[in-house]
């Protein structure tokens, strides 16, 4: 994936953040770490799950306002699976549900 890093994507308290395909970072976290690449690669994945971007931000949109942030199904799956660099090899459509 490709990573742009800058001042202003994500939001201050975060360090990257997936935004159609791309990871946006922020400089002060150059390089991104495998397992920060790997989690918003995860949500790249569960991007297709959803037919695609906008259909994922609704989807995402929804799951927040419904859970929080770090219990939105699609948070859960991405933290849980971060450190396994193999993980998108062997992971099932929609394990987010």
């Amino acid at each position: 994936m490709r990573i742009i890093y800058n001042n202003l994507i994500p939001f201050p308290g975060y360090s990257a953040m997936m935004l159609f395909g791309v990871i946006f970072a922020r400089k002060k976290y150059k390089p991104l770490s495998t397992s920060t690449i790997n989690h918003e690669a995860i949500h790249d994945a569960q991007a297709r799950d959803c037919h695609g971007y906008f259909f994922y931000y609704l989807r995402y949109l929804w799951q927040w306002i419904r859970h929080d942030y770090r219990n939105n199904p699609f948070e859960v799956e991405a933290y849980d699976n971060e450190r396994n660099t193999d993980y998108l090899k062997t992971r099932k459509p929609f394990a987010w549900k």
